[in-house]
């Protein structure tokens, strides 16, 4: 697949001219990732795109503020002026794409396409971020943990989870999260492994 391709497999990238995506995967590198390790430091101004693998956003403290499961795109605001305010570390082992921001930031001056499908994209991502908000005020514990291993597992089988990382995303405590899980795994939701959950057909 060429770096093109790549790009496009995100719909932030699908949204802009094509010309755009080329100028920019000629600026961009991909990277393998282990489990545990951190994507990009605060003082690294870039954008990334996950192509295979979760990517944790960490608070100040280390805290997993939430976790984005590919194609999901990090650090767009960077390329317009905003301030690293998280870090990211890889949930499992993956591949990703890094776009300097300078790059992005030049194609959004350049190209109006660009800059609204950048608009649309951060559109979305506090949306996503504002459903979490609502989940959290009014839904039980179970359906929050059901909710989130259906947004972090979108598209796949199993998730490679702890119930510790769960806990920290949906902020509950791991006592609690466990038992939620208890629940859905009788309910015929998910299935539980050793540092990973299977969603069932019924999920």
């Amino acid at each position: 697949m060429t770096p093109p391709e790549l790009l496009l497999r995100a719909p932030l990238f699908g949204a802009m001219p094509r010309p755009t995506v080329d100028a920019l995967a000629a600026r961009a590198t991909r990277k393998k990732t282990k489990r545990g390790q951190r994507v990009l430091a605060r003082s690294e101004a870039a954008l990334v795109l996950a192509l295979v693998g979760r990517i944790e956003v960490l608070a100040d403290d280390g805290t997993v503020v939430r976790s984005v499961a590919p194609p999901g795109v990090f650090g767009v605001s960077l390329a317009v002026g905003a301030t690293a305010t998280a870090e990211l570390r890889a949930a499992e082992d993956g591949e990703l794409v890094v776009i300097p921001a300078d790059a992005m930031a030049a194609a959004l001056r350049r190209n109006p396409e660009a800059a609204i499908a950048a608009i649309g994209h951060l559109a979305g991502v506090i949306g996503e971020l504002s459903a979490e908000i609502e989940a959290l005020r009014r839904h039980g514990l179970v359906s929050r943990v059901r909710h989130r291993l259906a947004q972090v597992g979108a598209g796949r089988r199993e998730i490679a989870i702890t119930h510790g990382q769960l806990a920290d995303e949906i902020g509950g405590t791991r006592a609690n999260v466990s038992r939620a899980l208890a629940r859905l795994e009788r309910d015929g939701v998910i299935k539980r492994r050793r540092g990973r959950i299977e969603l069932l057909e019924n999920a």
